[in-house]
């Protein structure tokens, strides 16, 4: 299939996450290891969470309802941040990112969010050419720490 006939099979819109959205986004992640996905992020954690932040976690669908894109973000106060962004790989590379991104990042304004922060793998290229495209930029002089619980 053609790029352009893949990109005709997806509505152009995104659209809050919701809970039934959840295996199809699920799937998506597990098929990606460049998102870094935890198996601890099950259907229950991730519906609690859209239970605060179904405005700012975005989908995108293809014709027949399969979520094929999808951003999970939160925020807190005026600090938001993106946890996963990706797309289907038989659509990527149409743009389907870089409309989630301008959703998710229009739904933070609405939310009163001023800063946005996200965490890309070092080899990511292509995650750091969308984000980058995108006004992020590498913080200087912090380094990330983390920790399951």
């Amino acid at each position: 299939m053609s790029a352009t006939a893949v990109r005709e099979t997806v509505e152009t819109a995104s659209h809050p996450m919701t809970t039934g959205d959840i295996p199809d986004v699920i799937g998506l992640l597990r098929a990606a290891p460049q998102t870094a996905y935890c198996e601890w992020e099950d259907d229950r954690l991730l519906g609690q969470h859209l239970a605060q932040a179904s405005d700012i976690c975005r989908v995108m669908r293809d014709t027949a309802g399969r979520v094929v894109a999808a951003v999970i973000a939160g925020s807190f106060g005026v600090r938001g941040t993106i946890s996963h962004a990706v797309v289907a790989p038989e659509h990527r590379r149409s743009q389907l990112a870089r409309k989630l991104v301008a959703d998710t990042l229009s739904a933070f304004r609405e939310r009163g969010v001023r800063r946005v922060f996200l965490f890309v793998h070092d080899d990511n290229e292509a995650a750091v050419r969308l984000w980058s495209a995108s006004g992020f930029s590498p913080t200087a002089g912090e380094s990330t720490l983390e920790r399951d619980l």
